[in-house]
């Protein structure tokens, strides 16, 4: 029997285990929370990334439990290792290339004024610390945020087809991101989502965000630690070595180009994509969640500026 055959009655399982309503509320709570957990237990700035970041799958792990579900089939806990994950991690460290290389042209256009806007912006504190950072960022957040977008919200939405199942909590994936870092971590979550259904495994997607988070942070790191032109020169230039390896063997990936064409036209089906979204409108996870994100977007692009 073909392999698509006997996924789909693993999906029909899923679906009636967890469903969209289970993500909302894994989601929301997940991000709001650790919050105001940590403003209550006054929670040093220097351990509140890790433990926000810790929310996420506290929450999900706790909606499975509930549920009486299994944590290794929800969240793709299966230890599986392939030599493609390789090119998939230099996919999602060429991304992340382009990201930083488009941040850096806006920087250079507006004359540093993308630098002096994101010092303004409301983000968690940073460790100093290379190795920190790099422990919490590159290893941390990966595996946290990997087990609730390409795990338990995969299996939430499997029931309402593949398309859904990738594309909607990949569009989520992104807007928690800042708005010149969305089109890179929407492309990195469609590619990791489409990994973990082809491979079962929460592996390889752990694997991708963990390498462009690392590489995002040594440049960055080490550009700001050092504090010099050639540094900043230095960090350009393996960035955009990196982008252009990504290209040099674009053949590799152009498999996952294909499959992100039919899961976006599964995905913007109509009329099921309203009907869909009209579901998700009536749930009250979801409602809060929309206004959440839609507040956390309009502080982030408006308060730098009013401060100034």
């Amino acid at each position: 029997m073909p392999k698509t055959q006997d996924m789909q009655p693993e999906y029909g399982v899923r679906a009636r285990e967890l469903g969209p309503t289970d993500a909302g509320k894994a989601l929301l709570l997940g991000l709001l929370l650790p919050s105001l957990i940590a403003a209550v237990l006054v929670i040093p700035d220097s351990w509140r990334r890790p433990f926000n970041t810790l929310g996420l799958p506290m929450v999900a792990i706790y909606l499975t439990r509930v549920k009486g579900l299994g944590l290794k089939k929800t969240f793709y806990l299966s230890r599986t290792w392939d030599p493609e994950f390789g090119w998939l991690a230099l996919f999602s460290a060429g991304i992340m290339s382009l990201t930083a290389l488009l941040a850096n042209v806006v920087n250079w256009l507006t004359k540093g004024g993308l630098a002096k806007w994101a010092e303004l912006l409301p983000i968690e504190h940073r460790p100093e610390s290379l190795f920190v950072d790099l422990l919490i960022t590159a290893v941390l957040v990966p595996i946290t945020e990997e087990l609730m977008f390409r795990g338990f919200m995969l299996s939430a939405f499997s029931g309402w087809g593949r398309g859904w199942a990738v594309i909607f909590p990949s569009i989520l994936f992104a807007v928690v991101h800042l708005p010149l870092m969305m089109p890179g971590a929407f492309a990195v979550g469609v590619v990791a989502a489409i990994a973990v259904l082809r491979y079962r495994s929460l592996v390889p997607a752990v694997v991708m965000h963990a390498v462009g988070n690392f590489l995002l942070v040594l440049t960055s790191q080490l550009i700001g630690l050092l504090e010099q032109p050639w540094c900043h020169v230095l960090g350009v230039g393996g960035l955009t070595a990196v982008a252009v390896l990504v290209f040099v063997f674009r053949r590799k990936f152009m498999w996952l180009w294909q499959e992100f064409r039919c899961l976006w036209q599964e995905f913007a089906e109509k009329p099921q994509l309203g009907l869909r979204f009209r579901e998700l409108i009536k749930q009250w996870p979801w409602i809060l969640l929309f206004i959440f994100i839609m507040i956390n977007l309009v502080l982030i692009i408006v308060v730098p500026f009013i401060e100034v």
